[in-house]
């Protein structure tokens, strides 16, 4: 472990390898994202749903169901961008925004705005929702982000290799 640590190369290719990930994973998942938007419209079956649905994505508050998709991914793509590529901070505050969404975040500043000691903050007492769920939760979603990424950059070298070797 300490080999791979003090060896720059492998962690800057690691490095580099996640960022090209995000960037492909927001392509993806805004794709995912519409084709759902279809297949939700295509599964209703009363033509009154169907026209509500419709109003509901082009209404006066369309913006409210489009806004976070689109944030999302304009948050992978910023990931192009050479000074947020070349700066590690930079990475780590946007990767923070994937974490926190608006309706979280409008969530936790109701609830909290009110109540300052920690011990009793606890989102909804009648499901049992604290920040120990919560913190557990995040830690869950970084340690599966780490393993895809792993998965990605070592998949990647591999494919390379096997490629390299072929020709």
């Amino acid at each position: 472990m300490r080999a791979l640590l003090k060896d720059k190369t492998v962690l800057s290719d690691f490095d580099k390898s996640a960022v090209q990930l995000i960037i492909y994973l927001g392509f993806v998942w805004i794709i995912l994202w519409l084709f759902g938007i279809m297949v939700f419209y295509l599964g209703l079956e009363n033509e009154n749903e169907k026209v509500e649905y419709i109003n509901r994505l082009t209404g006066k508050y369309a913006y409210a169901i489009w806004i976070q998709p689109i944030f999302w991914f304009l948050l992978t793509q910023t990931y192009r961008i050479r000074f947020i590529k070349k700066y590690l901070i930079n990475r780590i505050i946007i990767s923070l925004l994937f974490v926190i969404t608006f309706e979280r975040f409008v969530i936790l500043v109701v609830t909290l705005h009110r109540d300052y000691l920690p011990s009793s903050w606890t989102l909804n007492k009648e499901y049992g929702i604290d920040t120990g769920v919560m913190v557990a939760g995040l830690l869950g979603k970084i340690l599966v982000s780490l393993v895809v990424f792993c998965l990605y950059h070592f998949g990647m070298k591999k494919l390379k290799n096997v490629v390299q070797h072929r020709v």
